[in-house]
């Protein structure tokens, strides 16, 4: 007898379960407004007080954005934990889409550094809530083995990038014309509209997926984590008000102890998932083999990441942005990455599909996306090799952009697609947080090195990250054999 998730994946649209169609829609309205806000953001932050910004300084401004960025990923465990053992992961996203769409209203208000902090903290719960667990569902609408599933994912990520390529020109322009909180108001429009999407959709093209809870709490759990919830929130608070009221110094502390808690959880996951005896051999292997490609993860995005920080100000400062007498608000070339995704995505999907078994392996696109997100930073930093300091031709940044991007093309995609596949059924949500951690870890280490970026000598910074990709890159390439062997068959 078909069950409803056998019969939510009989339906098709262009070749791919409906269910698709309804979670590209909801990606692609949380990515609008994620990315939306994070344009202008740091520009809010660095801005001075009578120009409606919050008047931090440039480097706090860029540690403040590692810090929000890290915090929305490795919230991303708490995401997974719920979704395998309370929730479910279709109630997990929708409690985490609500929670985001209060952060933007909040966000949309002048209520200064605190009303900024309560904002951020709404929008790092809710999208932790929400972002493992879309993926875990679009992982779920393909059956074990089916080979449509690498260009579902691809199909994902493009979602990602239409709403992240509207965001920063509707939300930039409205930004530079109306106010930065006028522009922070558009977000939370859209957020509302993906949850109308998700929940509207939901009973026609989702049934049977993200419904079950893999493995529920039981009556003491449920006690005990009570217990420690309440504990962690009172750790939130404490934060905030440590941020809020100790300015600087707290705000270092707080970036010199976010990698080592993004080590310290990604280790006891590592651990807890290979000491676990309900998981066989093949299964533990399959674990093994994920570690360098968490590393591998973790060295992309904190190249990545820093297009809304330390590339963000490099624009503002250095970069010509008048052209033929047109301003380009500088939120606009946060435009670039996700318009790359966009063009050559559904060609390098079906690219991949047409491929089939002849395809590069997974392990490989993620070691070669390495080695091109490396030369992107290398290019970079040659303006500044030159002599040039300032007036530098925005072609340098686009071209910078864009090889981060195809990086990204090649990392990000195959990356989701490997931790469906790698991970054990009892712990799926939990291993995609964990792919999400390897952003978090990223953007952590960024927050803790950016005081060492130099505004003025920026190319050494720069060329430092791209080195460290490339060697990492080129180390996953050379170990392809052994880590496909520790797969079992599962790449």
């Amino acid at each position: 007898m078909a069950t409803p998730a056998d019969q939510t994946r009989s339906r098709t649209f262009l070749g791919h379960p409906l269910g698709l169609v309804n979670l590209f829609s909801t990606e692609l309205c949380e990515r609008f407004s994620f990315y939306g806000m994070k344009a202008i953001l740091v520009y809010y932050l660095y801005d001075s007080i009578p120009h409606g910004g919050l008047g931090l300084s440039e480097t706090d401004a860029m540690v403040f954005m590692s810090l929000f960025g890290s915090l929305v990923y490795l919230t991303s465990i708490v995401g997974g934990w719920l979704a395998d053992r309370v929730l479910g992961p279709f109630r997990t996203v929708l409690i985490g889409g609500v929670t985001i769409a209060a952060g933007h209203v909040v966000l949309g208000f002048p209520l200064g550094l605190a009303g900024t902090l309560v904002a951020l903290s709404l929008i790092i719960a809710g999208t932790g809530l929400l972002k493992p667990n879309v993926s875990v569902m679009v992982g779920q609408l393909y059956a074990a083995g089916d080979p449509r599933r690498q260009a579902g994912f691809t199909l994902l990520y493009l979602s990602i990038n239409i709403g992240s390529f509207i965001s920063p020109l509707l939300v930039g322009w409205v930004s530079d014309h109306s106010g930065y909180h006028a522009g922070f108001l558009i977000p939370a429009v859209f957020m509302i509209v993906a949850l109308v999407i998700y929940v509207g959709l939901s009973r026609r093209t989702l049934a049977g997926i993200g419904r079950a809870v893999p493995q529920p709490l039981t009556g003491r759990e449920r006690r005990r984590w009570a217990i420690i919830g309440g504990v962690g929130g009172a750790l939130v608070i404490a934060v905030l008000f440590l941020v809020s009221r100790h300015g600087d110094q707290g705000l270092k502390a707080f970036s010199n102890a976010t990698p080592i808690l993004c080590v310290a959880i990604a280790a006891l996951l590592f651990a807890y998932f290979l000491r676990d005896v309900r998981l066989d051999a093949p299964e533990r292997s399959r674990i093994a083999a994920y570690a360098p490609l968490f590393i591998a993860g973790t060295c992309f995005f904190a190249i990545s990441e820093q297009q809304g920080s330390t590339m963000a100000l490099v624009i503002d400062q250095d970069v010509v942005t008048r052209i033929g007498g047109f301003d380009i608000p500088n939120s606009w070339f946060q435009s670039i990455n996700p318009l790359v995704i966009i063009v050559l995505s559904p060609l390098l999907a079906g690219f991949w599909t047409r491929l089939g078994g002849r395809q590069p392996s997974p392990v490989t696109k993620i070691g070669a996306g390495l080695v091109v997100a490396a030369a992107g930073f290398a290019v970079l930093a040659t303006p500044y090799l030159m002599g040039q300091e300032q007036d530098i031709s925005p072609a340098w940044v686009v071209a910078a952009m864009v090889l981060i991007t195809l990086g990204e093309l090649l990392l990000a995609p195959t990356g989701l697609a490997v931790t469906s596949q790698l991970s054990p059924s009892l712990h799926i949500s939990k291993m995609m947080a964990l792919w999400f951690i390897a952003d978090a870890l990223g953007q952590g280490i960024n927050a803790l090195t950016v005081h060492g970026f130099d505004p003025l000598q920026p190319e050494g910074f720069f060329l430092a990250y791209g080195a460290v990709a490339l060697l990492a890159g080129l180390a996953v390439m050379a170990a392809r054999k052994p880590l496909i062997r520790l797969a079992r068959g599962a790449l």
